[in-house]
């Protein structure tokens, strides 16, 4: 998960702060990608409308485990 996609969804990172209980400073430290923990507790807190890596990575396996089924 992208930082850049994380601020776009919420479109201020003191919108984000308020949902993760964290300061505005913490995202600013997270670099390009959003930390594993965070991606998972903002998967949840967003019904799913932003996607771990973990996530995307199971759903590409299950894509292609589909794909190679004959």
């Amino acid at each position: 998960m992208r930082t850049v996609d994380v601020i776009n969804f919420f479109k201020k990172k003191s919108k984000i702060a308020e949902v993760l209980g964290i300061g505005r400073s913490a995202i600013s430290q997270w670099g390009d990608y959003v930390p594993v923990d965070r991606q998972y507790e903002l998967e949840v807190k967003t019904g799913g409308q932003l996607k771990s890596d973990y996530s995307v990575q199971k759903l590409n396996r299950e894509n292609n485990e589909r794909k190679q089924q004959p």
